[in-house]
Formats: structure tokens, sequence, C-alpha cells
């Protein structure tokens, strides 16, 4: 028969090993994660010939960096369906530089622009650094980063802000601005 102390003893083993284990793979997880997610790696680069799902992606499962970087995929792939699903229903763009300054709102004069830009720029490549993600006022998620746009004639640098707000469960873009930076 068995001692109560040594059962115990014999019991511990079994459960420190599966905790050890599921430990291990959580780590090897969250490494495969981080490397997968372009932490700490080189900057994010897209090209266009593959177009994105015209299905919304404007949803509380994607998290506000996600859509950002599908809605710059999506100008970059002259995606207008794509562009236009992640908007509000009353945004505004800013656009700051280039032929195309001014300040949009609405969905029908931002539509109009980002028709003019695809149809003189797609397709389109981009390189996406310095991804920043912030709480602002009201609910609101703030994503920055600089989003370079290349069709080989002409490279594009533009510091990117995006404003989301959650929609009866959706993120969707409020407000938007597009300044070129010079190089």
């Amino acid at each position: 028969m068995i001692s109560t102390q040594a059962l115990s003893k014999s019991a511990i083993f079994p459960v420190l090993l599966v905790l050890v284990l599921t430990f291990s793979v959580a780590c090897s997880n969250q490494s495969a994660s981080d490397a997968n997610s372009g932490y700490g790696s080189a900057p994010s680069t897209t090209s266009s010939p593959t177009k994105p799902s015209s299905v919304s992606e404007s949803s509380t499962a994607s998290t506000p960096t996600t859509l950002a970087q599908s809605h710059w995929s999506a100008i970059a792939q002259g995606d207008l369906t794509l562009v236009m699903s992640q908007y509000s229903e009353s945004p505004t763009l800013h656009w700051i530089g280039g032929p195309l300054a001014g300040e949009y709102q609405g969905k029908d004069k931002i539509q109009a622009v980002w028709q003019k830009f695809i149809k003189a720029q797609a397709p389109l490549q981009t390189t996406i650094t310095n991804v920043k993600s912030t709480t602002g006022q009201q609910g609101t998620e703030i994503v920055k980063a600089l989003v370079t746009f290349n069709n080989g004639k002409n490279k594009i640098p533009v510091d990117y802000t995006l404003v989301y707000k959650s929609v009866s469960g959706n993120y969707q873009i409020t407000e938007e601005t597009w300044k070129i930076v010079k190089p």
C-alpha cells in the first residue's frame, strides 16, 4: 500500500511535467506569433498582383492595426470596394500635399478622390514602417504609420493617420489623414 505522503509526492511530478510542457508550447507559439507579426523584423512590404477579398473586414474581431494594414493594401491594389468598406457613414479625409490636396467629407467625395488616385497610380507596392496604435478620445483608436506607396515610377511617402471608432460592433474609419512627406 502507498502512503498518503508518497502518493502526494508522486502525483506532483506529472502535474509539474504538464505545466512545464504547457509553458514551453505557449512560449514557442508566442515566438512564432511574434515572428509572423513582423515584430522586430524588417518593414512590412506588400505587392499588388493579388486582390484582397471584397468582404468587409471591418469588425471587432480585427484590430484597428490589422484593419489599417488592410486599408493600405486595398489602396495599393486598387480595390475601391475594399477601401470604401471601412468608412463610417460620415468620414473625413484630410489630403495634405500633391494634386489631390484638400479636405473631403462624406463617402461620395472620398470615393471620388480614391477613384482618381487609383486610376493614376495603381497598382502599387507598399512599405509600412513605424506603426503605432493608441486609444484616443471618446472610444477612438488611432493608427499612425509611415506608408510608402511605389508604382515603379512614383514613390509616395505618406505620414498616415487613421482614426477608428467602433460603430455597432465594427471598427470604422471616421477620420483619415494622408500627408505626403517631402523626401
